[in-house]
């Protein structure tokens, strides 16, 4: 009975420490992992990425706001998306024609419920160049 009692606390008193090994071995990987990912640098967004997505929502905005009526309040996102459309093809050239193109009917149709035909007419000249 003795050396039962014996095996059997020798055997959890084993399991304890395997387990306590494990887990400090795991907690210490934890830490060094947390060390390293704060040291690495962080990764800098490509600029056309930037430009795109506020591209996109300056365009989401603009419809929102034109599909309310409130075409005062969309003019200035639609000139402003306009413009990022534009920089979008310059920066890389052959793609975002057709974005941009949609974008220059957006602003040229505010334009004229605005009153402003003289210059939805060249919006619509530089839509029609990119053909």
């Amino acid at each position: 009975m003795n050396d039962l009692l014996h095996k059997l606390v020798s055997a959890v008193i084993t399991g304890a420490l395997i387990a306590l090994v494990g887990y400090l071995s795991v907690a210490v990987r934890r830490r060094r992992v947390a060390r390293e990912e704060a040291a690495a640098p962080v990764p800098v967004e490509d600029r056309t990425q930037t430009l795109l997505r506020r591209a996109q929502q300056l365009d989401s905005s603009r419809d929102e706001l034109a599909a309310q009526g409130r075409h005062a309040d969309a003019l200035p996102k639609a000139r402003e998306a306009a413009e990022l459309w534009r920089e979008l093809t310059r920066v890389r050239t052959g793609r975002f024609q057709a974005e941009r193109r949609a974008a220059l009917g957006r602003l040229s149709e505010l334009l004229t419920a605005m009153g402003e035909e003289h210059q939805a007419a060249q919006v619509r000249q530089e839509a029609a160049g990119l053909s």
